[in-house]
């Protein structure tokens, strides 16, 4: 087939997959794996090669986050039961006032975005936030997204992300340098993202199985800071904040160490094995899992937590988990079809102003693939070559290929699933969100690089 042609098949199958989901309500993994398949037959893959790849998809995206996902959901409902979840949600309550819960959430999912991939903040912390939208009666289609769109712009502009990591090493732009203006970029995009978020006025409840907790201890929604204390269950074993916080922090604090001295630890040393065994991040959230155990105190003994409390976990992580591994298929499809190298050549043979083809091949690889660490890198690639004869610095060429990366986030994507379903959204819901917000924080963070560029600063 031809690009065009293989575009707009492409473009059709989304149409597809969203009208099946949305207007017929279809379930999202059934409409994921009709259109998934038809796509590659529709682009003449064959029968047996596109089962192939929509096997190779799925068991790929789930080696990567499956464990992830699990280890993550099993925190948080550990958070959750512990009555940890319930005393960080009455401390930021108090911090905060109600009005400004979505700024909140945004600077700790912005924080924990730096060394996590943003699924993985998500599903530590949507219990929390869960609570929150129940307390406050703010709408999750406002407080899951903004979870989401801190982390995902971090990961998308600032190492130790492994998209702006490798594109950073790619372009031979510094480390430092890649961190300083990256979050020169990106903290406007959360901004922006975050303001939009904020005003959106449709309510969607959390999901039951975040907040049953609080029902039955006779919780009120739109109940507000003062009160949260109130609402506690009296079956829940009191804890501390500090306890209640090491769980969530330890596994940010060994990533992020093993991220920034692992380069300057001797090679091969059993010092540097260690290190990074601990700052991997699916054994950092496992231990993370078992420092949440203390918090049960004399119940840790128990088959309700050892057992049970997991099977809990995993339950709520059945759906996500199915969702991404679809979703991996598809974009696998659309990955050996070579559409996004064809989008990305027709881009940059249009003769437009040279820093806007970084940042619309980066758009193009993202909005196709639907990964925007896939987006950065790609992009990053094909403009290394062409850096000399468009006459840009590395360090522009990079902050253009991160801030395109994040444009835009919809039905093809990991992030945009895991997000949209904890946080009881439907497809539709999704879009307006997530897909939204992530447009407007990539623009606003190319605007500030165009700026930048305009002032002499890079």
């Amino acid at each position: 087939m031809s690009d065009l042609s293989t575009l707009l098949a492409f473009l059709a199958a989304i149409f597809v997959l969203i009208l099946l989901i949305a207007r017929f309500k279809v379930h999202p993994v059934a409409t994921l794996f009709i259109v998934v398949v038809s796509l590659g037959l529709v682009l003449g893959m064959g029968g047996a090669a596109t089962i192939e790849l929509v096997k190779e998809g799925f068991g790929s995206t789930l080696a990567s986050v499956g464990l992830l996902v699990i280890f993550g959901c099993v925190l948080g409902k550990m958070l959750e039961l512990s009555g940890a979840a319930m005393k960080i949600t009455d401390t930021a309550l108090r911090m905060f006032a109600e009005k400004r819960v979505p700024w909140a959430i945004a600077l700790a999912s912005t924080i924990l975005g730096i060394p996590l991939i943003a699924d993985t903040a998500v599903v530590m912390l949507i219990p929390i936030v869960s609570a929150l939208a129940y307390r406050t009666g703010i709408s999750m289609m406002r407080l899951g997204p903004i979870l989401y769109l801190g982390a995902y712009v971090m990961t998308s502009v600032v190492p130790p992300g492994p998209g702006p990591l490798a594109s950073a090493s790619l372009l031979e732009v510094p480390m430092g340098e890649a961190i300083l203006y990256g979050l020169m970029v990106g903290v406007p995009g959360v901004l922006a993202a975050t303001l939009y978020l904020s005003r959106i006025k449709t309510y969607v409840p959390p999901k039951p199985e975040f907040v049953e907790h609080l029902v039955n201890a006779g919780g009120s929604a739109g109940g507000g800071g003062s009160d949260a204390t109130a609402d506690n269950g009296t079956d829940a074993p009191r804890v501390g904040l500090f306890g209640s916080l090491v769980p969530i922090l330890a596994p940010i604090v060994l990533i992020v160490f093993a991220s920034l001295t692992a380069p300057v630890l001797p090679e091969g040393s059993w010092i540097t094995g260690l290190v990074l065994f601990l700052g991997e991040p699916t054994l950092a959230l496992f231990l993370a899992c078992l420092l949440a155990l203390p918090l049960f105190r004399g119940r840790w003994r128990d088959k309700e937590t050892l057992n049970d409390l997991f099977e809990s976990g995993l339950r709520i992580a059945a759906m996500p988990l199915a969702l991404t591994g679809v979703g991996g298929a598809l974009a696998t499809i659309i990955r050996e079809t070579g559409v996004a190298e064809s989008v990305a050549g027709s881009i940059e043979g249009t003769g437009m102003s040279p820093i806007i083809i970084p940042f619309l091949v980066a758009a193009a690889v993202c909005s196709i693939t639907g990964s925007n660490i896939l987006g950065v890198m790609t992009s990053a690639a094909i403009m290394q070559p062409l850096i000399p004869s468009l006459d840009l610095s590395p360090l522009v060429v990079y902050l253009a290929c991160a801030t395109g990366a994040q444009i835009m986030k919809h039905a093809n994507s990991s992030g945009f699933w895991v997000t949209t379903t904890l946080s009881n959204m439907t497809v539709g819901q999704g879009i307006r969100s997530i897909g939204i917000a992530s447009l407007i924080s990539g623009v606003t963070g190319f605007a500030v690089l165009y700026s930048m560029i305009a002032l002499g600063v890079v």
